[in-house]
């Protein structure tokens, strides 16, 4: 039998069927590399993302911050207006005549300015022309405004009166009344205003001075008492005549 010859293999091929390519080294055979390019580009736009992301927070923030913060200050503001605005409540004149009546008033007296010196902690007043005082000599330092629960020194509520101030003696009152006046004078705290008993007084009763100006009561009316803070009471004083009204 004649001998059967197999065809030689093409010049590059490497048989009857083609041996597998080799393996990328880098890929292992897994398909192509994701392109550089575009990886670096999507890492990018992610951090630019992220950093809008960021701005835009902080920007909110800042927003809530600055709505707070403004809030707090209407609050704080409305909450000091409110007292100064009670502080100037307007009397009608037939609320004050009826006042008057029940309080045991005369209205007010106007003094002539006794003087406004400056005298030392170790010497008295000679010029004063009420009791109790409505201007004189005095000392160098006013008291703060407030609420006092004994007598003060009465030569420095005179330099008080010189800078504005309404001043409200008592003396020998029910507590009832003296609570009536507490709580009128805690409601302008900050005003210049001073309450304080006042045992110098030459009889029982309420004292409402100004400077140059004063007004007695046997018992509390606040109808009175509110007219007399309205027109003496530095600032928006119509009858003030106190000569130092800007000072503290």
């Amino acid at each position: 039998m004649a001998e059967t010859r197999k065809p030689k293999p093409k010049p590059g091929s490497t048989g009857t069927a083609a041996k597998a390519r080799p393996q990328d080294a880098r890929g292992g055979g897994r398909g192509r590399q994701p392109d550089k390019g575009k990886l670096a580009k999507g890492a990018a736009a992610r951090r630019q993302a992220e950093k809008k992301r960021r701005q835009r927070t902080l920007l909110w923030s800042g927003v809530a911050l600055l709505s707070l913060l403004a809030l707090l200050a209407l609050i704080y503001f409305e909450g000091r207006g409110s007292p100064q605005a009670e502080a100037k409540r307007p009397v009608d004149a037939a609320a004050l005549t009826a006042g008057r009546q029940a309080a045991g008033s005369q209205g007010v007296q106007t003094f002539p300015e006794a003087g406004r010196n400056h005298i030392a902690a170790n010497e008295q007043p000679d010029n004063w022309n009420s009791n109790p005082p409505t201007s004189g000599d005095h000392l160098l330092n006013p008291l703060p405004p407030g609420v006092y629960d004994n007598d003060q020194d009465m030569r420095a509520l005179v330099h008080n009166l010189e800078h504005g101030y309404v001043v409200i003696l008592y003396k020998g009152i029910p507590q009832d009344q003296i609570d009536q006046l507490r709580e009128f004078a805690e409601e302008r705290d900050g005003s210049k205003l001073v309450l304080a008993p006042y045992s110098g007084l030459e009889q029982n009763g309420i004292a409402l001075t100004a400077w140059r100006n004063l007004e007695t009561m046997q018992q509390v009316n606040i109808d009175v008492v509110q007219a007399f803070v309205n027109d003496y009471m530095i600032p928006d004083a119509p009858r003030s005549a106190a000569p130092e009204p800007n000072a503290a």
